[in-house]
């Protein structure tokens, strides 16, 4: 089987309820999503999608993404799919960094391989876990939301079915020390929150916050500080169990964090790592190292979905802390198929490959063709 030809697509995603804020302050209020679709000369075409969030979150924007894949993409012309390790590798090579440029490539391999195989795509990354994946969900607020009213969103989300909240700090540290206590006050058994400040503390503010509190058994303090080092300084006065995000970009990342005693749960989002490839050594690696994961992605539709759905079900049951469903957030859905949650949970497809059926009215004409 060789890849013959590499489709390019650019679609808006405007967000639900008017936008998605995060600890920086910035609110974008429409990102685009970057889909590819790669064909080949067996008549099996895969799909993969990556949606920067704005041009605050990461070094990474949707027109970055339009102008670089079609560079990418050519090395991928004549290439067996799978052969996805040396592709990898030989991109890496070849293009230095920009990790969320190969990220919908590599998905779109991994779709084809499960297509050819008559398998889903967790299968191929180390086999389906019996169990559901818990999903978390973001709570949105107002930068001014009071600690009472924050806690209605919260528990209008477990009505949903969702157990696990995350809750956007990081803007001013008494305001969110306060929202936090109340929503923790409102925790049911089995329930927990991620307070998640998206690197936007700074180390003395990361560590009053932690210390105000302690004792909280249910809350996780997520990504803290801008860089690792600060990270590892604050781990040392944090009481409170802590989830690195945006500084887990490769493994030599995590096992610094580990080794340094840095974090309890590694989260991996598939397209600021490269791709589901990486993913899944970095995955592994932190199941080796008795770390628990959460499988997660930057933001986009379906196709994203899909593949975050396949990496969370092939992750153990003792190391999935949760994972997310993107389409949640966004007005635009890019494909059929795509699994839906139940009762807060969420399961990969059974069909072969991703289990997705691009729309193509959706997509509309390609911005580049390679071939």
């Amino acid at each position: 089987m060789k890849i013959t030809r590499v489709r390019v697509y650019s679609v808006t995603m405007p967000p639900k309820t008017g936008g998605y804020s995060s600890g920086s302050g910035f609110l974008p209020h429409i990102d685009t999503s970057v889909v590819v679709l790669v064909d080949t000369d067996a008549g099996i075409t895969g799909a993969g999608e990556t949606c920067p969030i704005g041009t605050h979150y990461a070094p990474a924007f949707s027109q970055g993404a339009e102008a670089g894949i079609p560079i990418v993409a050519e090395g991928l012309i004549g290439a067996n799919p799978f052969h996805v390790e040396r592709i990898n590798r030989e991109w890496d090579r070849g293009f230095n960094g920009s990790l969320y440029l190969k990220a919908p490539l590599d998905t779109a391999l991994w779709d084809i391989m499960g297509q050819a195989t008559g398998r889903p795509v967790c299968d191929l990354l180390g086999g389906r876990w019996p169990e559901p994946v818990t999903l978390y969900r973001s709570v949105l607020f107002g930068a001014h939301t009071s600690p009472e009213d924050i806690v209605a969103p919260m528990l209008a989300c477990r009505d949903d079915g969702y157990r696990h909240f995350q809750l956007k700090v990081g803007v001013a540290v008494d305001d969110d020390i306060e929202r936090v206590l109340a929503c923790a006050d409102a925790l049911q058994p089995g329930e927990m929150i991620f307070a998640d400040a998206n690197t936007r503390f700074t180390l003395h503010e990361a560590i009053r916050f932690a210390q105000a509190l302690r004792g909280l058994d249910r809350v996780v303090i997520e990504q803290p500080c801008l860089t690792l080092e600060e990270c590892i300084h604050f781990r040392k006065h944090c009481p409170l169990p802590v989830k690195l995000d945006e500084v887990m970009t490769t493994p030599q990342d995590l096992i610094r964090a580990y080794q340094a005693g840095a974090l309890d749960v590694c989260c991996i989002k598939i397209a600021r790592v490269g791709g589901l490839t990486k993913a899944r050594r970095m995955r592994d690696l932190a199941c080796d190292l008795g770390l628990a994961v959460v499988a997660d992605d930057v933001w986009g539709s379906d196709i994203t979905t899909a593949a975050l759905t396949h990496f969370a079900s092939s992750t153990p049951t003792r190391n999935v802390l949760s994972t997310t469903d993107l389409t949640d957030y966004v007005t635009v859905s890019l494909a059929d198929g795509c699994p839906r949650p139940r009762n807060g949970c969420i399961s990969a497809s059974e069909a072969p490959g991703l289990g997705v059926r691009p729309a193509m009215d959706v997509l509309g004409p390609p911005v580049a063709v390679i071939e």
